[in-house]
């Protein structure tokens, strides 16, 4: 069976593909033009085609002679490959979205995420979609990465609102194993599931599992929610590609706490406790497997 995998160089499409070709499926990864990414790919082991999400004549040739698609880029792309998925024999897409979907406040992301999913469930493909919450486990993802490295070098640490609000952080070896089982599982059809961390917890207690991990101690700051909003503005209007914005800090204004029971009930889908997760990250279990090539199934 051959898996097309789009978004094969980040985190965890990147983990996807090593678990496909480790269960014996034949993968072919989308790469747009000059991702740098793509060094950290076994690619002796998969086949690279180059091409562009949001254009129909790199993305046809692509899913020529594929079985399924595994859609790990952003969702805003699932409207152009739906519609060339739906040209050809191919039924079978795993597409990811995002538990932004969930949160309270109407910005573009969530506008993003919502139009998305509304092109898949209008879609005549045997879908599933993973919403997975914030994934960590590796130097290349977005989130603690950047809070490891803050705690590392800094005594204090800044607290919007306290730290009161809750997050479920999910590892990425486990979204990436519920890519595959929903290749699996036919009960996985035409259905959405939440992917999240095993419990919530306050951001607050999040830092400071942290800090055990490293053997730091971390002096809390609250600041005013209204005073860090207003200072991730101007930040943005500063900084081209900042790494705080301005809807992240309104986001910690609320909790990110969700329901993963049908996650495990039809994916099998049991995530590892946070504490374990940043064990393994701070071991560098994940950065070593970029430098591993695993054989094609």
């Amino acid at each position: 069976m051959r898996i097309l995998v789009t978004g094969a160089t980040s985190q965890t499409g990147n983990l996807t593909v090593r678990a496909l070709l480790r269960e014996g499926y034949a993968v072919r990864c989308l790469i747009y033009y000059n991702d740098k990414g793509e060094r950290f790919l076994p690619t002796t082991a998969v086949e690279l085609v180059h091409g562009d999400l949001e254009r129909s004549d790199t993305v046809r040739p692509a899913l020529e002679g594929v079985d399924a698609v595994a859609q790990i880029a952003h969702i805003r792309f699932a409207p152009s490959l739906i519609a060339e998925c739906e040209k050809t024999p191919i039924h079978r897409v795993i597409f990811f979205s995002s538990t932004r979907r969930f949160t309270k406040f109407d910005c573009p992301t969530k506008r993003m995420v919502e139009e998305g999913e509304r092109a898949i469930e209008a879609s005549a493909l045997h879908y599933t979609i993973l919403r997975p919450a914030m994934i960590y486990g590796s130097q290349r993802d977005n989130n603690i990465s950047h809070l490891i490295n803050y705690c590392r070098h800094h005594r204090f640490f800044p607290l919007a609102g306290g730290g009161g609000n809750l997050i479920q952080p999910v590892f990425t070896l486990d979204v990436a194993e519920a890519v595959l089982q929903a290749l699996k599982r036919p009960a996985t059809v035409r259905a959405a599931y939440t992917l999240a961390g095993p419990d919530p917890m306050a951001y607050r207690q999040m830092i400071e599992a942290i800090a055990r991990s490293l053997g730091r101690r971390v002096t809390f700051v609250p600041l005013p929610l209204a005073l860090m909003l207003l200072a991730a503005r101007c930040y943005q209007a500063l900084v081209r590609r900042p790494r705080l914005t301005a809807e992240a800090i309104q986001r910690m204004g609320e909790d990110r706490a969700f329901d993963i029971s049908p996650a495990r009930r039809d994916l099998g889908f049991n995530p590892i406790p946070f504490e374990e997760g940043i064990r393994r990250q701070l071991a560098g279990e994940i950065d070593a497997l970029w430098t591993k090539s695993p054989k094609a199934g």
